[in-house]
């Protein structure tokens, strides 16, 4: 395929892919020895349908999980991770800033450009786990401003000023009762309608009759878990999710690769 040319083999981004694949098969067989559910998502499942593993041009790897499972998920990758590999999960790690969990190998490490300052800084190979629950859009879209700005600056995603992070715990406990509501009027309502958790700014809606019953899918030559209507699945997130995008929005993240 043409569009191979972002990552040939040998090529730092391709050596960072395969490496990234080593971090899902192991968060695969600890979730299956232990009775997790879990499902590619996102790109990494556009990427499965659509290149049969890895977009080319893409650096990272995207799996979902229901809030109702994260407990679970949380406590036993917690406990079975070996190092090198581990589970980084929000305001329980230390020194971990993000507001939604991650799976990574701390021996494997990277330079990324911190999204705040825009400075390179090096950090563990991770794959980000994101978390689905039953949401409502309307209330997910007046919450989330309040809920993400105040927990970015708490758990020091953000760091602006002293005056901001101040507002921020004061306004805390006011987006705390709002997600609250939230997710109880979700679970009460809005059942068939799965939204990514606080904390994450998606606004795509994700169904569970798209998903249940899992099935697998290949990806980079191995089969791992896939929603079972991935067509419908994408559908609902990228629209024509098989037409290339134009070259100037084929971009990654905030991996720093060596020229």
């Amino acid at each position: 395929m043409e569009e191979n040319r972002y990552n040939p083999e040998g090529s730092a981004l391709r050596n960072h892919q395969l490496r990234l694949l080593r971090l899902l098969i192991e968060f695969d067989r600890l979730c299956e020895d232990n009775g997790i559910r879990w499902w590619l998502d996102s790109g990494s499942l556009l990427g499965a349908v659509r290149h049969g593993g890895f977009i080319p041009w893409d650096d990272d790897l995207d799996v979902c999980i229901l809030s109702e499972d994260y407990p679970k998920i949380r406590r036993i990758l917690s406990e079975k991770a070996e190092a090198p590999f581990a589970f980084y999960a929000p305001f329980r790690t230390k020194g971990y800033t993000r507001l939604w969990p991650r799976f990574v190998d701390e021996s494997s490490k990277i330079v990324r450009r911190d999204p705040a300052s825009g400075k390179p800084m090096e950090d563990v190979l991770w794959m980000d786990v994101l978390i689905v629950r039953p949401l409502g859009k309307t209330a997910k879209k007046l919450v989330e401003p309040l809920y993400g700005r105040c927990m970015r600056r708490i758990c020091g995603m953000i760091d602006d000023g002293p005056a901001k992070k101040v507002l921020a715990y004061i306004l805390c406990p006011f987006a705390i009762l709002a997600a609250g509501i939230a997710a109880l009027t979700g679970r009460l309502l809005h059942r068939n309608h799965l939204m990514h958790n606080f904390g994450l700014p998606f606004m795509s809606v994700r169904k569970p009759q798209d998903i249940f019953p899992l099935q697998k899918i290949e990806f980079e030559g191995r089969l791992f878990p896939a929603p079972a209507d991935p067509d419908k699945y994408l559908t609902r997130i990228f629209g024509d999710y098989m037409t290339l995008p134009p070259e100037k929005d084929r971009v990654n993240h905030e991996i720093i690769f060596p020229e």
